[in-house]
């Protein structure tokens, strides 16, 4: 039996012993995202799950049937729900309620204590039809279809009694690599792969190492460290067997900068200004230059292309893992960020560009990005963009953030949204 309707079910006999009366109707605060999404394969078709933790208060009725006999308390409770979304049309496929946390020695018309509050869940990893979780400190296996729990820390002991007792409590030991590592009470590191959920001990997956750079002449290179803040902007592309850059005019001026290559080899090291900068196309000229008995190409000027867009802090859509910017075919061509304000107003907006520098169509999302917005995730798919990011709001004073999942069609930039926290 799954330890999480244990749980719950712990909750719902304590109130029945209060003679429930009536029950006002809850209130619910905005479901707030717990980890970050993940693209599960169901069966071959990619499904957006997000995980979320949201607070409900429940106004119940205690006591006898007359009036003066009763009374009524406040119950917090903490609900982890599973969701599962389209990757094509952005719209809920399925919800699962995991977990529920709450007070279940509550007792009278005193509130209930909140239980729950720091409780965290995120989403690990996939392995084949298995999804592990970790919800309020505790290992979790769910089904990829469906989202359906298959066993959590009673389950994974049941199928493995030697970890009877030697799951940790804290969910800092567990990780994922092609499936559960778990480092026991006493210190041994397992991984629990496969639709048994069988713990065997674990070999970490080999990550491939670089060999290190050399120069021409054999001697090692020093590699610039990556100092940036945040992630780091893809501006330069190969469009059409021409190098082109997406600079303001000080990066560009920096980047020409570059007596030993190194803004040429990694771009990554050329200046970037802040996010309230308007970007435009450049020529980079690049010639082969030999110094200190090295060969090595090294860009030498940037020359500013016209006609052609310019953009509120554009850069590139990458390769997701990568600094590369992303290609596009057919029409051969690339995606650009930008931002369509630099106040609070302003919104996360994608162009598509052909190799010309011909912009295609523009897509605005409702999706803020400001220093304070939350990260924005987004995964490129056949024929799809899908984005998800938040919009700042702003009512009686107050700020707030409504999450969003935006699936854009690449071919002609028409998108469909769905507010996480719609009521």
């Amino acid at each position: 039996m799954v330890g999480a309707m244990t749980r719950y079910r712990r909750i719902i006999p304590a109130i029945g012993l209060l003679m429930l009366a009536a029950c006002t109707p809850s209130h619910f605060e905005p479901p707030q995202l717990a980890g970050r999404p993940a693209l599960v394969d169901d069966a071959g078709k990619p499904r957006l799950w997000v995980l979320t933790k949201q607070e409900e208060q429940r106004q119940v009725a205690v006591g006898g049937p007359g009036r003066r006999s009763g009374g009524s308390r406040d119950d917090t409770f903490f609900h982890f729900d599973l969701q599962a979304l389209d990757t094509e049309t952005a719209r809920p496929l399925w919800k699962q309620r995991l977990l529920t946390l709450g007070d279940d020695e509550a007792r009278g018309t005193r509130p209930s204590r909140v239980i729950g509050s720091a409780a965290h869940g995120a989403l690990l990893g996939q392995d084949g039809g298995v999804v592990w979780l970790v919800l309020d400190n505790e290992p979790w296996a769910v089904s990829a279809a469906d989202g359906k729990p298959i066993a959590n820390e009673a389950g994974i002991e049941q199928r493995n009694p030697e970890l009877k007792g030697l799951l940790p409590s804290e969910s800092k030991f567990y990780g994922f690599d092609q499936g559960l590592v778990v480092m026991t009470a006493d210190a041994r590191q397992l991984v629990i792969r496969g639709p048994a959920l069988k713990a065997v001990p674990y070999v970490p997956t080999p990550v491939p190492v670089a060999p290190p750079e050399l120069k021409s002449n054999g001697t090692p290179r020093i590699v610039p460290l990556r100092i940036a803040i945040g992630d780091v902007p893809a501006r330069l592309v190969e469009l059409d067997g021409q190098r082109i850059g997406l600079y303001s005019d000080a990066e560009a001026k920096d980047a020409a900068d570059d007596t030993f290559g190194d803004h040429l080899r990694y771009p990554y090291s050329i200046l970037k200004e802040g996010a309230q900068v308007r970007r435009r196309f450049w020529h980079a000229n690049t010639v082969p230059t030999t110094r200190f008995d090295e060969t090595f190409d090294r860009f030498t000027a940037f020359t500013p292309i016209d006609p052609a867009p310019t953009f509120l802090n554009g850069r590139f859509v990458k390769v997701p893992g990568t600094d590369d910017a992303m290609p596009l075919d057919p029409p051969a061509g690339v995606l650009v960020w930008h931002n369509t304000r630099i106040d609070n107003e302003g919104r996360l907006a994608v162009t598509r560009l052909d190799t010309t520098l011909k912009s295609l169509w523009t897509a605005e999302l409702p999706i803020s990005e400001t220093p304070n917005s939350p990260a924005v995730s987004y995964w490129p798919l056949p024929g799809r963009l899908l984005v998800m990011g938040a919009r700042q709001t702003l009512e009686d004073g107050v700020t707030s953030w409504q999450t969003h999942v935006v699936s854009v069609a690449l071919a002609d930039g028409s998108s469909t949204t769905w507010q996480m926290d719609a009521k």
